[in-house]
């Protein structure tokens, strides 16, 4: 009876807030917590395409809405494509996985969509895959249907015609070179280009290498992947060496993949393109947060969001977007993660996602609660915190033991 009386007091309490082991031992400094408290000056983000943007004002890349017009050898590969993963959804518990996965690499580029396609018709798994999808496709592959296999063969005709031009390519072309942002184009201030595939990442630093010969192009990418390019050379080098070259302003073009951008600090430099866009809004703060950090000497940073006009990656986008309203806090309105489920009812992505920030924003006031009231500008000049970490550096830390006993 006793016990019962005490833990009926205790529950009633924020007892469990202030003694849970993981607030009482870790201390989360965000970024808007600073800015709040004038320790940090406030970075907005200027985020493109604009939505009703007026007529001339992207005269380099042709935009309906807020996606990229595309051609009709894509349309008839992308309808192939939805095919594709309709088939495969009739016959495997693996194709809602797939149909995400397979959409989203046909939605990176034309090259990226070309060459899984290439690689599925010679049953070859992606090595850039972890684990568990490679085990997804292994059993896809070895029972690919003559249904599958011939709409497989149709996109991979129509993405390889003359006419199939990939406008990603040109809009990233056009804004490194012409887009003005307060009187320099793009590659003056430096740029990041993200892809969540090496496919992607390779072939367009390969183009951009050729568009500008004169400038190195640095490829950031998993192990034995990253490198520089100058025209159509390439030279393997590692993270290290990009990252110093960065620093040092000798490199201003950075093309990488998301597996590779923890622990890189680019506030160097000025502008980040998006060449697709992960179903991950923590993906996409990730990579923002590459050049809006400390040091960033640009009072506002520019970030061009790209997607292929009536595919599912711009209904996606569509959603986020509508949430992207404050330039100094555009993920705010975002969830970390966007589950397959809310994919599939874009319609129901509001109220899930709502529900989501509801159970976040809980979680952080436990730790502003906490910890809000120790920041103090004398103790920690936060202007001049440079490191970025790593989840490997985080994993290190946490697994330590907190103390021995005697």
């Amino acid at each position: 009876m006793t016990r019962k009386m005490d833990l009926h007091s205790i529950l009633g309490t924020d007892f469990f807030h202030r003694n849970n082991p993981f607030i009482r031992h870790v201390v989360i400094r965000r970024r808007e917590a600073l800015e709040n408290a004038g320790l940090l000056d406030k970075i907005a983000v200027n985020v493109h395409p604009i939505p009703g943007a007026r007529p001339g004002t992207y005269t380099g890349a042709v935009f309906q809405g807020i996606g990229l017009m595309t051609n009709h050898p894509f349309e008839l590969a992308y309808q192939a494509a939805e095919s594709f993963v309709s088939e495969l959804s009739k016959r495997t518990k693996g194709a809602q996985l797939m149909r995400s996965i397979f959409l989203q690499r046909i939605c990176s580029s034309f090259e990226s969509g070309k060459l899984t396609v290439t690689r599925m018709l010679k049953k070859q798994l992606n090595e850039h895959d972890d684990d568990d999808l490679q085990k997804v496709e292994r059993t896809v592959l070895e029972t690919l249907t003559e249904a599958e296999i011939s709409y497989l063969h149709i996109i991979l005709a129509e993405l390889s015609r003359s006419e199939a031009v990939d406008p990603k390519l040109r809009a990233v072309k056009w804004f490194l070179q012409y887009f003005q942002s307060e009187g320099k184009s793009w590659n003056e201030w430096g740029c990041i280009i993200f892809s969540q595939y090496y496919d992607t990442v390779n072939w367009v630093a390969l183009e951009l290498a050729k568009l500008f010969p004169d400038q190195v192009v640095a490829v950031y990418a998993g192990a034995g992947k990253s490198g520089l390019y100058r025209g159509d050379q390439f030279v393997a080098i590692n993270r290290d060496s990009i990252k110093k070259m960065v620093k040092e302003r000798e490199l201003s073009l950075v093309v990488a993949t998301d597996a590779a951008c923890e622990g890189l600090n680019l506030q160097t430099l000025g502008t980040l393109i998006n060449i697709d866009l992960p179903w991950n809004p923590a993906r996409l703060e990730q990579r923002l947060g590459r050049i809006k950090r400390f040091g960033q000497a640009r009072k506002s940073v520019d970030m061009l969001n790209l997607t292929y006009h009536a595919t599912r990656d711009e209904d996606v986008y569509a959603k986020i977007s509508e949430r992207m309203k404050d330039r100094y806090d555009i993920f705010g309105g975002l969830p970390d993660c966007i589950e397959d489920d809310w994919i599939e009812n874009i319609e129901g992505f509001v109220r899930l996602a709502d529900t989501h920030l509801h159970m976040r924003k809980q979680v952080t006031n436990i730790f502003e609660t906490t910890w809000g009231s120790t920041i103090k500008s004398e103790d920690d000049r936060w202007e001049e915190c440079a490191r970025v970490l790593s989840q490997k550096d985080i994993n290190a830390v946490m697994s330590k033991p907190w103390g021995k006993r005697g």
